[in-house]
């Protein structure tokens, strides 16, 4: 399973590249303006909306179809998917009509303080982008599907294809339809992505696409039920979201893209890691849970977490130590001001301290999920996005647009410890293994944190990047033999296969 997630992990991180280079694009035509507040706060409401409709299912999906397909059969549980399947893109279609019909219900509530023409902007980008939740839920499916049939790289492959076609569609469109051209790019890569996924669904032979007319209705009951327990703290989550919004919105025109382009970084990174979990983790954990497992399910679990922990550690530390040459290099040939550019970089530093947290909250809560225990997952989340709201409510006005990242790490640390504690098969060289890698992680990350601060070299930002990358690297691979980690095997067969290719 390493192997998988590491190739996993290399084809989303070329992703992520094409990602930045995306929102590099963005701040180049776009900077921070009223077009550029609109954007994000249209799609990012609908996706908001999605998540808060379908994230629960969509995310233990993977843990119930392994579970129904063991017990049941696979013909039974193909059954389903096609029952859910029909189910979600009913409902979607009545939501997407809903809000076509009246998109100012979600405007007053996202930017309150909008008025004249920057409401009536909102609103026709609502109507615009509301669609994308049916043609989004279809692949997030699909995906679903897929992975649980051991199909991994060819949604990766699919996915990245889109973004390349993204980029090329924003360059060539940019100049002569504005703002649109990220929603004309966005529908072009989503509806390429869908016949991608569907020619490798019949490629594998899967049963999804014929028999509807033998579909029972009331057979996706199973996966609503299973994903229960996580519809309050998604709902709860998605509130906290629009309430960022709404807050973030009223402190100024441009402070939603500064918050925007601030966490990018982060959660596209944060992205590739969750996706990883969600992938590759939950189903192979679950069919360890069935076959009960303990120690399987201990070391599929344990690989994946100090993969993880490593990879967040170099996260972290390249962000603290230099996020301004970052800055520079995406959204200094926009038309952003240089104060801008500073708070930028400031926010980016904090946001890099959320990966920690949520990784370890994520993690640990797909664990619960796997094992039987999405119910105290789930209460658990609802008061990670409790915490999150009542930070932002009693100290924004205060703290200002630093609380947002603040808030973030503080509930989901918090959260993600308790979760941990709550790990079913927990041994004692499993704690002291990850006490090893968590020693790691605050020492490079205070260490680069620190090295940060003298940065006098007078180098350019791109070898400043570079330099730092370097340090870490050197970093990690040292601690890595000195502290006996797992990843010192796999580092010395390289050496050795270097040293026998020269």
């Amino acid at each position: 399973m390493k192997r998988k997630a590491v190739i996993l992990f290399l084809l989303r991180i070329l992703k992520i590249g094409l990602g930045i280079l995306n929102l590099s694009l963005a701040a180049k035509f776009f900077g921070v303006s009223i077009d550029r507040d609109v954007w994000i706060l249209a799609f990012n409401t609908i996706v908001i909306l999605d998540a808060a409709l379908w994230g629960p299912i969509n995310e233990t999906f993977r843990a119930k179809f392994i579970f129904i397909k063991e017990h049941e059969g696979e013909e039974k549980a193909l059954a389903k998917t096609k029952s859910l399947l029909l189910f979600t893109t009913i409902v979607s279609i009545l939501v997407v009509c809903f809000v076509m019909c009246f998109p100012n219900l979600l405007a007053k509530i996202i930017a309150p303080s909008f008025g004249g023409e920057e409401l009536q902007q909102l609103l026709r980008m609502i109507v615009f982008v509301a669609p994308c939740l049916i043609i989004n839920q279809t692949v997030q499916i699909g995906i679903s599907i897929l992975n649980a049939y051991g199909s991994f790289y060819i949604p990766e492959i699919s996915s990245t294809i889109t973004v390349v076609l993204n980029l090329i569609l924003i360059l060539l469109l940019a100049p002569i339809i504005g703002i649109y051209s990220l929603l004309a790019s966005y529908y072009a890569g989503i509806i390429i992505l869908v016949v991608l996924i569907l020619i490798q669904i019949k490629k594998l032979k899967i049963n999804l696409l014929s028999d509807f007319t033998k579909i029972q209705f009331k057979d996706f009951y199973p996966f609503v039920l299973f994903a229960l327990p996580f519809f309050f703290p998604y709902f709860l989550g998605q509130l906290n979201a629009i309430l960022e919004k709404t807050i973030s919105s009223s402190l100024g025109i441009g402070v939603v893209s500064i918050i925007d382009y601030s966490r990018k970084f982060t959660d596209v990174l944060l992205s590739v890691i969750s996706s990883v979990l969600t992938t590759i983790l939950v189903p192979a954990l679950s069919l360890q849970f069935m076959k009960k497992e303990p120690k399987k399910f201990l070391t599929e679990f344990q690989q994946i977490f100090q993969i993880g922990l490593l990879a967040i550690t170099f996260i972290i530390s390249i962000l603290t130590c230099c996020p301004e040459a970052f800055v520079k290099i995406l959204y200094a040939k926009g038309n952003i001001e240089e104060h801008i550019l500073i708070q930028i970089g400031q926010m980016v530093r904090l946001y890099s301290l959320t990966a920690l947290s949520i990784f370890l909250y994520t993690i640990f809560g797909m664990a619960l999920l796997s094992s039987g225990n999405g119910k105290k997952y789930a209460f658990w989340g609802i008061m990670a996005q409790l915490i999150t709201m009542m930070l932002n409510i009693l100290l924004a006005q205060k703290v200002g647009i630093y609380i947002f990242p603040i808030s973030l790490f503080i509930s989901h640390l918090i959260i993600g410890c308790i979760m941990m504690n709550m790990f079913p098969y927990k041994n004692k060289a499993f704690l002291r293994t990850t006490a090893k890698y968590i020693g790691v992680l605050i020492f490079t990350i205070g260490l680069m944190y620190w090295i940060g601060r003298f940065q006098f070299f007078g180098l350019s930002a791109f070898y400043t990047i570079l330099f730092n990358t370097a340090i870490i690297t050197v970093l990690l691979t040292l601690q890595i033999f000195i502290f006996s980690l797992n990843e010192r095997l796999a580092l010395t067969h390289i050496f050795k296969k270097i040293r026998g290719n020269r």
